[in-house]
């Protein structure tokens, strides 16, 4: 086995959702990756300006896939590539969210943007953490999208039921689950995995080359396509299922474990 590149999603992958940073243990670990010339790619459905700088600090990732694959970033922040969601499929979301009162937030290059229910959607997406002025509300002199161009993605906050109805009246978007009441919401034909494979031809590897790491449903192809792809012990069973391995979870090292168990670091 030639793995050549470590794929990470954060949330439950990475780091559990109630903390920021990556465990001493795992830090080492990547260090030892790295010093066998391995690098690594953080893979998320967050927009840039939500990784923590602990996160850079701890791991010095090579490349982020951020907002599930809209917006490939190099390791100085410089956009490689991005997919931006149609003008139709913003306004059939809007609407579908103003009618039940769904909080929504649109992820632009500059950032995060509430345009329904802010105050829902906010306490729902940001909760008690401090991402500055990362996270703003849709001006009402004049909508963000004409000022500054489609967003890349959306999340959505509220009733998982009336949320699971807008799959069929917006076909073109894939509803991935993110968390209870969180929806990560992006262009189908856009993921993790095909953004993955610009960072792969750029370095003239293949997903022969490529373990990855994931617990969520937005992490499925990206675990189908990689030559080991591990599901967390805390991943969803359709996930787990998916996988090559299922480590264990988060709050244990899963990667720890599965890095050393396929003996990638010692």
């Amino acid at each position: 086995m030639n793995i050549k590149l470590l794929v990470c999603d954060i949330d439950g992958t990475l780091i559990p959702y109630t903390r920021d940073r990556i465990t001493p243990t795992l830090k080492e670990a990547f260090d030892q990756a790295k010093a066998k010339g391995i690098e690594i790619l953080i893979a998320t459905g967050r927009h840039y300006s939500f990784i923590h700088k602990s996160l850079f600090e701890d791991i010095n990732p090579d490349y982020l896939v951020t907002i599930n694959g809209a917006c490939l970033v190099d390791k100085h922040g410089h956009v490689l590539e991005s997919h931006p969601i149609s003008e139709e499929d913003l306004y059939k979301i809007w609407d579908l969210c103003k009618k039940h009162d769904i909080g929504l937030g649109f992820k632009f290059k500059e950032g995060v943007v509430g345009y329904h229910n802010y105050d829902k959607f906010y306490k729902g997406y940001v909760g008690d953490h401090d991402y500055g002025d990362a996270v703003s509300e849709n001006p009402k002199e004049e909508d963000f999208h004409i000022q500054h161009g489609l967003p890349l993605g959306i999340f959505l906050i509220g009733d998982e039921t009336i949320i699971e109805t807008f799959k069929e009246l917006v076909p073109d978007l894939f509803f991935a689950w993110s968390y209870k009441d969180g929806y990560d919401v992006y262009p189908l034909g856009f993921s993790k995995a095909m953004a993955i494979e610009t960072v792969l031809k750029m370095n003239h590897l293949t997903w022969d080359n490529v373990m990855s790491f994931g617990d969520a449903e937005n992490d499925i192809e990206m675990l189908h396509c990689a030559k080991v792809g591990v599901a967390m012990g805390n991943a969803k069973p359709i996930v787990q299922k998916e996988a090559d391995f299922v480590t264990t979870s988060v709050d244990e090292d899963g990667i720890v474990f599965a890095l050393k168990h396929f003996n990638i670091i010692d």
